[in-house]
């Protein structure tokens, strides 16, 4: 029998971070997808008010569900 073993490259959570979207893994919490994609976890605000219609409240996100991360620009 044969087996096949797939061999991450680079970093396992980078695929996770594409074109301002986010995928939601078992563990994960909206400050610190803040904090990894914004450098802030403050920002997980601007997650809740990109995503109302898939957040019911701060501490419900389940994995597998696909948050828009919008552009922040500081002043």
């Amino acid at each position: 029998v044969t087996v096949l073993h797939a061999i991450p490259i680079g970093d396992p959570g980078a695929g996770r971070f594409v074109s301002g979207k986010a995928i939601i893994r078992r563990g994960d919490t909206l400050w610190d997808i803040a904090h990894r994609y914004y450098g802030s976890g403050i920002r997980y605000r601007t997650i809740v008010r990109a995503n109302r219609d898939l957040i019911a409240r701060h501490g419900r996100i389940y994995p597998g569900q696909v948050f828009e991360l919008p552009l922040v620009y500081d002043d």
